[in-house]
Protein backbone atom coordinates (compact mmCIF):
# COMPACT_ATOMS: atom_id res chain seq x y z
CA UNK A 1 0.00 0.00 0.00
CA UNK A 2 2.16 2.49 -1.35
CA UNK A 3 1.55 6.17 -2.48
CA UNK A 4 1.01 4.94 -6.25
CA UNK A 5 -1.12 1.96 -5.57
CA UNK A 6 -3.10 4.74 -3.17
CA UNK A 7 -3.39 7.33 -5.62
CA UNK A 8 -6.98 6.22 -6.27
CA UNK A 9 -8.09 7.33 -2.97
CA UNK A 10 -6.11 10.13 -3.15
CA UNK A 11 -9.18 12.34 -2.05
CA UNK A 12 -10.05 10.51 1.15
CA UNK A 13 -9.32 12.35 4.93
CA UNK A 14 -8.12 11.97 8.12
CA UNK A 15 -10.34 10.25 10.47
CA UNK A 16 -11.01 11.15 13.83
CA UNK A 17 -11.27 8.62 16.63
CA UNK A 18 -14.77 8.18 16.52
CA UNK A 19 -14.66 7.11 13.05
CA UNK A 20 -11.99 4.48 13.81
CA UNK A 21 -12.78 0.33 12.98
CA UNK A 22 -11.42 -2.72 14.68
CA UNK A 23 -8.65 -4.84 12.87
CA UNK A 24 -8.21 -8.26 14.44
CA UNK A 25 -6.04 -10.97 12.78
CA UNK A 26 -7.59 -13.76 11.83
CA UNK A 27 -4.35 -15.54 13.15
CA UNK A 28 -4.65 -14.30 16.74
CA UNK A 29 -1.37 -12.35 17.12
CA UNK A 30 -2.94 -8.54 16.47
CA UNK A 31 -5.58 -5.41 16.76
CA UNK A 32 -5.55 -2.49 15.90
CA UNK A 33 -7.86 0.57 15.59
CA UNK A 34 -7.73 1.96 11.86
CA UNK A 35 -9.13 5.24 10.66
CA UNK A 36 -12.60 4.68 8.63
CA UNK A 37 -11.08 6.01 5.87
CA UNK A 38 -8.00 3.77 5.62
CA UNK A 39 -7.64 0.85 3.36
CA UNK A 40 -6.43 -2.19 5.44
CA UNK A 41 -4.38 -5.16 3.87
CA UNK A 42 -2.35 -8.46 5.36
CA UNK A 43 0.54 -8.80 3.92
CA UNK A 44 1.43 -11.81 5.49
CA UNK A 45 0.27 -14.49 8.66
CA UNK A 46 -3.33 -15.29 6.82
CA UNK A 47 -1.67 -18.46 5.15
CA UNK A 48 -0.48 -21.75 6.82
CA UNK A 49 2.69 -22.32 8.40
CA UNK A 50 2.94 -18.33 8.38
CA UNK A 51 4.41 -17.82 11.88
CA UNK A 52 4.28 -13.91 11.98
CA UNK A 53 1.38 -10.79 10.91
CA UNK A 54 2.65 -8.14 8.78
CA UNK A 55 -0.39 -5.56 8.13
CA UNK A 56 -0.28 -2.47 5.80
CA UNK A 57 -3.31 0.49 6.61
CA UNK A 58 -3.35 4.18 5.71
CA UNK A 59 -4.29 6.18 2.77
CA UNK A 60 -2.85 8.22 -0.15
CA UNK A 61 -0.52 10.07 1.85
CA UNK A 62 -0.37 9.06 5.20
CA UNK A 63 0.64 5.17 6.30
CA UNK A 64 1.04 2.44 9.42
CA UNK A 65 2.51 -0.66 9.14
CA UNK A 66 1.73 -3.16 11.96
CA UNK A 67 3.78 -6.25 12.75
CA UNK A 68 2.85 -9.35 15.49
CA UNK A 69 6.43 -11.09 15.34
CA UNK A 70 7.70 -13.99 17.41
CA UNK A 71 9.48 -13.82 20.75
CA UNK A 72 10.64 -17.09 21.90
CA UNK A 73 12.27 -15.88 24.76
CA UNK A 74 9.06 -14.55 26.19
CA UNK A 75 6.83 -17.59 25.08
CA UNK A 76 6.67 -19.57 28.25
CA UNK A 77 6.99 -16.20 30.34
CA UNK A 78 4.21 -14.93 32.75
CA UNK A 79 2.45 -11.87 31.14
CA UNK A 80 3.52 -10.12 34.32
CA UNK A 81 7.04 -10.72 33.88
CA UNK A 82 6.47 -9.75 30.22
CA UNK A 83 4.65 -6.34 30.97
CA UNK A 84 7.81 -5.76 33.34
CA UNK A 85 10.13 -6.28 31.30
CA UNK A 86 8.35 -3.56 28.68
CA UNK A 87 8.87 -1.33 31.07
CA UNK A 88 12.79 -1.45 31.39
CA UNK A 89 13.23 1.54 29.62
CA UNK A 90 17.43 0.75 29.30
CA UNK A 91 16.56 -3.03 27.11
CA UNK A 92 15.39 -0.64 24.59
CA UNK A 93 18.84 1.18 23.36
CA UNK A 94 19.25 2.91 19.86
CA UNK A 95 21.46 -0.29 18.83
CA UNK A 96 17.97 -2.25 20.07
CA UNK A 97 15.95 0.07 17.93
CA UNK A 98 18.01 -0.23 14.44
CA UNK A 99 18.95 -4.13 14.66
CA UNK A 100 14.81 -4.25 14.84
CA UNK A 101 14.07 -2.02 12.19
CA UNK A 102 16.95 -2.86 9.79
CA UNK A 103 14.84 -6.23 9.06
CA UNK A 104 11.99 -4.43 7.65
CA UNK A 105 13.50 -3.88 4.41
CA UNK A 106 10.48 -2.22 2.85
CA UNK A 107 10.97 0.73 5.08
CA UNK A 108 14.78 0.74 6.09
CA UNK A 109 16.12 -0.63 3.04
CA UNK A 110 20.27 -1.75 3.46
CA UNK A 111 19.90 -1.21 6.94
CA UNK A 112 19.56 2.66 6.53
CA UNK A 113 17.21 3.22 9.84
CA UNK A 114 18.97 6.06 11.53
CA UNK A 115 17.79 6.46 15.37
CA UNK A 116 16.66 10.09 16.11
CA UNK A 117 15.27 9.45 19.87
CA UNK A 118 12.96 7.68 22.22
CA UNK A 119 10.26 7.33 25.05
CA UNK A 120 8.35 5.58 26.67
CA UNK A 121 3.94 5.70 27.20
CA UNK A 122 2.71 4.29 30.52
CA UNK A 123 -0.39 5.65 30.48
CA UNK A 124 -1.99 1.94 29.68
CA UNK A 125 -1.72 -0.92 31.54
CA UNK A 126 0.68 -2.27 28.65
CA UNK A 127 3.97 0.63 28.25
CA UNK A 128 4.73 1.32 24.78
CA UNK A 129 8.19 2.38 23.97
CA UNK A 130 8.29 4.96 21.31
CA UNK A 131 10.79 6.06 18.93
CA UNK A 132 11.49 8.93 16.01
CA UNK A 133 13.79 6.75 13.11
CA UNK A 134 14.67 8.00 9.71
CA UNK A 135 14.85 6.64 6.97
CA UNK A 136 16.23 7.38 3.39
CA UNK A 137 12.87 9.18 2.38
CA UNK A 138 10.91 9.81 5.79
CA UNK A 139 10.76 10.41 9.35
CA UNK A 140 8.95 7.00 11.00
CA UNK A 141 7.36 7.15 13.89
CA UNK A 142 8.16 3.75 15.47
CA UNK A 143 6.76 1.79 18.75
CA UNK A 144 7.28 -1.45 20.54
CA UNK A 145 5.54 -3.53 22.74
CA UNK A 146 5.76 -6.71 24.55
CA UNK A 147 3.48 -9.63 24.66
CA UNK A 148 4.12 -13.26 26.03
CA UNK A 149 5.06 -15.09 22.77
CA UNK A 150 5.50 -11.87 20.55
CA UNK A 151 6.69 -8.22 19.98
CA UNK A 152 3.94 -5.38 18.55
CA UNK A 153 5.75 -3.05 16.01
CA UNK A 154 3.86 0.01 14.50
CA UNK A 155 5.57 2.08 11.75
CA UNK A 156 3.96 5.67 11.28
CA UNK A 157 4.94 7.47 8.27
CA UNK A 158 3.79 10.47 5.71
CA UNK A 159 4.55 10.36 2.32
CA UNK A 160 4.38 14.36 1.66
CA UNK A 161 3.77 17.28 4.44
CA UNK A 162 3.03 17.63 7.55
CA UNK A 163 2.51 14.56 9.89
CA UNK A 164 -0.59 14.18 11.74
CA UNK A 165 1.11 13.18 14.84
CA UNK A 166 -1.80 13.52 17.13
CA UNK A 167 -3.64 10.47 14.86
CA UNK A 168 -0.06 8.54 14.72
CA UNK A 169 -0.20 8.06 18.33
CA UNK A 170 -3.93 7.43 18.67
CA UNK A 171 -3.06 4.39 16.36
CA UNK A 172 0.08 2.95 17.88
CA UNK A 173 -1.79 3.66 21.17
CA UNK A 174 -4.88 1.53 19.64
CA UNK A 175 -2.17 -2.15 19.30
CA UNK A 176 -3.07 -4.67 21.25
CA UNK A 177 -2.76 -8.20 21.46
CA UNK A 178 -6.43 -10.36 20.64
CA UNK A 179 -5.83 -11.85 24.19
CA UNK A 180 -4.81 -8.77 26.43
CA UNK A 181 -7.68 -9.47 28.77
CA UNK A 182 -7.06 -12.29 30.10
CA UNK A 183 -3.53 -11.65 29.82
CA UNK A 184 -3.80 -8.36 31.48
CA UNK A 185 -6.18 -10.60 34.59
CA UNK A 186 -3.63 -12.94 35.06
CA UNK A 187 -0.54 -10.31 35.17
CA UNK A 188 -2.91 -8.79 38.02
CA UNK A 189 -3.51 -11.79 40.06
CA UNK A 190 0.08 -12.32 40.11
CA UNK A 191 1.14 -8.31 41.30
CA UNK A 192 -1.75 -8.95 43.73
CA UNK A 193 0.04 -11.95 45.31
CA UNK A 194 3.03 -10.44 45.41
CA UNK A 195 1.49 -7.79 46.54
CA UNK A 196 0.29 -9.30 49.63
CA UNK A 197 3.34 -11.11 50.56
CA UNK A 198 5.24 -8.09 50.73
CA UNK A 199 2.52 -6.66 53.16
CA UNK A 200 2.02 -9.70 55.90
CA UNK A 201 3.60 -8.76 58.58
CA UNK A 202 6.89 -11.13 59.73
CA UNK A 203 6.67 -14.41 61.10
CA UNK A 204 8.62 -13.99 64.62
CA UNK A 205 11.08 -16.77 64.52
CA UNK A 206 10.37 -20.05 66.63
CA UNK A 207 12.85 -22.02 68.81
CA UNK A 208 14.26 -25.02 68.26
CA UNK A 209 12.60 -27.52 69.30
CA UNK A 210 13.23 -29.10 72.93
CA UNK A 211 14.75 -32.30 73.29
CA UNK A 212 14.12 -34.66 75.85
CA UNK A 213 16.70 -36.26 77.55
CA UNK A 214 16.63 -39.67 79.53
Amino acid sequence: MRLLALAAIASLGLAGPADARVWTDPAGRLVFDAPATWVTTQERGAQPGETFTYVISGNANNECQFIAQPSPGTAGAAADSVRRAGLEEARFTAELWTRTLNSIGSVFPNNSAAFLSRSMETDGFWPIQRAEIQSPERLVHAAIQLRPGFDLIALCMTYDGADPTDLYDRVIRSVGHPNDSALRADAERLQAERDAVAAAPAQPEQPPPRRNRN
